[in-house]
């Protein structure tokens, strides 16, 4: 039997799924790393956490089930928007630059001198924010000179991986348009976007569609990860997208709520949709973006709650060091839909860009802060469910994956709040399943991602919005939008 490895570089770790030829989750491995904070701000990681854990994670699953000489194909899904900066060598010369970073921020009015925010947004799909790699490799030309010149290649999460993986430097359209160096209209690098940061094409990756072969191993990281020599490496995906694809929402229509470090709407479309308003000062919050889905002929558009299920975690880190997330998941289901008027605001979500908790009397314990948290994070999503539908795609049904899918409250909230019907799928780790299918339609064991996708989802349950909590959301969400001005 052939294998297929489905490995997802995130935020917070590495998980490496091991599928059989037919479809089916053989096994699973994951490994955290951590991020670091220098500077009010600056949120960087270390690159050579994310290659630590990919070995060790093929490894394991590869060593449990004695089929690394069985591997037939592998690809990535990544995070998207991670800089790294290298040397000639392919040696970093700074740690990785995480998304969640803002140091850009101070130098995004001199940038906007040289090329507007409409532009940014019409050439790639999205908003100038902090921690992209276009403003952050301005921000390294002005403020840290010596590290921009001693780099030679510019490097987001994927493509240092692939070089690592076939000595190819390469990307693809999806975690391109997280650099915000992507030409929708020419499907290719932006002549602007490397102009107004003085980048050269040879310094940068080349472009390969998701799908596409790549290359073999290397004979390093053939004997690195216990394979065999004849492994097919496929082009992968950003995690989103992957997410899409293992999540089996590749329809016209579908549309995938992925609950990780962020929480992520992609609405896969048959075509570019862009934001109807003017984006004036909007931030990540408060835009759509539209990119190249994986998927032949399919389009997709996003929004993003940075902190959605790092909301959560920081309460449990913060306040209930050492618990589980299923402890904190029973305490939250004590609480009454509405958590008796306490709400919640994410962290990047409110005007100020601040947290908050609102309405806070003494009838509140854990389990109403909890639970709050919970709503406060479905009340955005609510929000940006509703962006995606003004900007004209229509959504009939959310397939939910990630950490919080696995909740036996937040499906629930979800499906309440924003009124809609929840679908769960049979693979939670959708993203894994996503750069499987790839890996599988690269190396030729499926004939499309189409019906790979949807084999290989499947569906675990479904979960329907109940009357009168919906009513009870509906006037608690009107609340929650006054507090966002206050927060």
């Amino acid at each position: 039997m052939k294998y297929l490895l489905g490995i997802d570089v995130g935020t917070a770790g590495t998980k490496t799924a091991l599928f059989s030829e037919k479809g089916d989750m053989v096994d699973l491995s994951d490994r955290e790393y951590g991020l670091s904070y220098p500077d009010e701000g600056w949120v960087e990681q270390n690159p050579d956490d994310w290659w630590r854990a990919l070995v060790d994670t093929v490894r394991e699953v590869t060593t449990r089930n004695k089929c690394g000489k069985d591997v037939a194909a592998l690809s990535l899904s990544t995070q998207g928007g991670a800089l790294v900066l290298l040397d000639a060598e392919f040696n970093a010369v700074y740690p990785a630059v995480s998304w969640l970073d803002a140091r850009a921020e101070e130098t995004a009015d001199k940038l906007l001198r040289q090329i507007s925010r409409e532009e940014l947004y019409r050439m790639s799909g999205w908003p100038i924010t902090g921690g992209l790699n276009l403003p952050v490799v301005f921000w390294f030309r002005e403020k840290r000179p010596e590290l921009y010149r001693k780099a030679r290649f510019f490097a987001s999460t994927i493509d240092y991986i692939n070089y690592l993986l076939t000595g190819r430097f390469a990307i693809d359209y999806t975690n391109l348009a997280l650099t915000m160096f992507l030409d929708l209209e020419k499907r290719g690098w932006s002549a602007k976007g490397l102009s107004v940061t003085g980048l050269t094409g040879d310094s940068v990756p080349e472009i390969v569609p998701s799908g596409q072969v790549l290359g073999k191993l290397t004979p390093e990281a053939s004997r690195t990860l216990g394979l065999g020599g004849d492994v097919t490496v496929v082009s992968g995906a950003h995690d989103q997208y992957c997410a899409s694809i293992g999540a089996g929402a590749v329809a016209v229509g579908d549309c995938v709520l992925s609950c990780g470090t962020a929480w992520v709407l992609l609405a896969t479309c048959d075509r570019l949709y862009f934001d109807k308003k003017s984006l004036g000062s909007q931030g990540i919050t408060q835009a759509v973006f539209p990119g190249i889905h994986p998927a032949p002929g399919r389009f997709g558009l996003m929004t993003s709650v940075p902190f959605g299920g790092n909301s959560l975690k920081w309460f449990r880190d913060v306040m209930r060091p050492g618990h589980s997330f299923e402890k904190l998941d029973e305490a939250a289901a004590r609480a009454d839909p509405g958590s008796d008027g306490l709400f919640f605001v994410p962290v990047s979500s409110s005007r100020s860009g601040k947290g908050a908790f609102m309405g806070i009397d003494g009838v509140h314990g854990e389990a109403h802060f909890l639970r709050a948290i919970m709503e406060g994070v479905s009340y955005v999503n609510k929000r940006h469910l509703a962006m995606i539908r003004h900007a004209g795609v229509q959504v009939e049904k959310l397939v939910m994956i990630g950490g919080g899918s696995k909740s036996r409250v937040w499906p629930q909230i979800v499906a309440d709040t924003c009124d809609i019907q929840v679908v769960l799928p049979r693979i939670a780790e959708a993203a894994c399943a996503g750069a499987a299918v790839l890996a599988g339609v690269g190396s030729g064991l499926f004939s499309s991602v189409e019906e790979a996708s949807v084999k290989i989802a499947g569906v675990k349950s479904i979960i329907k919005p109940v009357n009168d909590t919906v009513r009870l959301y509906t006037d608690r969400y009107k609340r929650f939008v006054e507090y966002l001005g206050c927060a």
